[in-house]
């Protein structure tokens, strides 16, 4: 390829504080062959497409050294334009001849090569597989988390769902239940407990049986209220562990770790 015809070389230049890449203007016009000297050629390409220095070019003015051979012959100033890609794109577009759409083509792969990714380096690519292996961790200790989370609510609908099919109101007390007042005047019987010391440890206590089911109450004015009943066997082991942790305080009254003050309790 002989000189016309060779491409314009690209440079790094700053424009507006930034590095860019860029072509020379003198490189362009003479690639163009166009038929106005470079001065008078590029100032009417500015003026005519609106190109805004310091934005779509620089301008570098140089001060020519005179003619040593003249007397009356003074410093010049030259100016060199320095153009961006895209103004060097634009330059070629609007020549409308082969030769702007062949150095227009040129331009567009310069742009082409500077937007497209970069080879990864060795060190790059092992940076790379040890995020991505660390995302997939935390993923699956996140996917394993949650899974561990819904098994823990499955678990509790099923307690729930256990809880309130065994509470389902029946129309009868079972033989082998017993209702609080009736818990109230056995283990009174038994062990001389006050009411509210009954109902304290069949509520309050860790230990303390579930609710077998509850009774629909079947009388006139009952409204479709309903009643709990317990186990007799488990109220008769709650009651003697209660009593076998109580510490006497007196003849007929004892205390409890997990009561409050004294009350009666008679040892038969």
């Amino acid at each position: 390829m002989n000189a016309q015809n060779q491409f314009p070389a690209i440079s790094d230049k700053a424009i507006s504080g930034q590095i860019v890449k860029t072509v020379d203007g003198r490189e362009v016009h003479r690639f163009l062959q166009a038929k106005k000297d470079y001065t008078t050629w590029m100032k009417d390409r500015i003026a005519k497409f609106g190109f805004v220095e310091n934005v779509d070019y620089v301008r570098v003015d140089n001060l020519s050294s005179p003619n040593s051979g003249s007397a009356k012959a003074r410093a010049q100033v030259t100016s060199e334009y320095f153009l961006t890609i895209g103004m060097g794109k634009e330059l070629g577009m609007v020549d409308r001849s082969a030769k702007g759409r062949e150095i227009r083509k040129y331009f567009l792969s310069i742009e082409e090569a500077a937007t497209a990714p970069k080879p990864l380096t060795t060190t790059e690519t092992l940076i790379q597989m040890l995020t991505l292996q660390a995302d997939v961790e935390r993923r699956q200790i996140e996917l394993e988390r949650q899974q561990a989370e819904n098994q823990t609510k499955f678990i509790d609908i099923e307690a729930r769902f256990a809880q309130v099919e065994a509470t389902k109101a029946l129309l009868a007390k079972p033989q082998h239940c017993e209702t609080k007042t009736e818990i109230k005047a056995r283990i009174n019987k038994l062990y001389g407990l006050p009411a509210w010391l009954i109902d304290e440890v069949l509520t309050s206590i860790s230990y303390r049986p579930p609710v077998f089911s509850m009774v629909k109450n079947g009388h006139e004015n009952a409204q479709g209220s309903h009643f709990p009943v317990y186990q007799i066997i488990d109220i008769t082991k709650l009651f003697k562990r209660f009593v076998s942790e109580c510490t006497p305080a007196t003849a007929t009254t004892s205390t409890h770790p997990s009561i409050n003050g004294r009350f009666k309790l008679i040892r038969r």
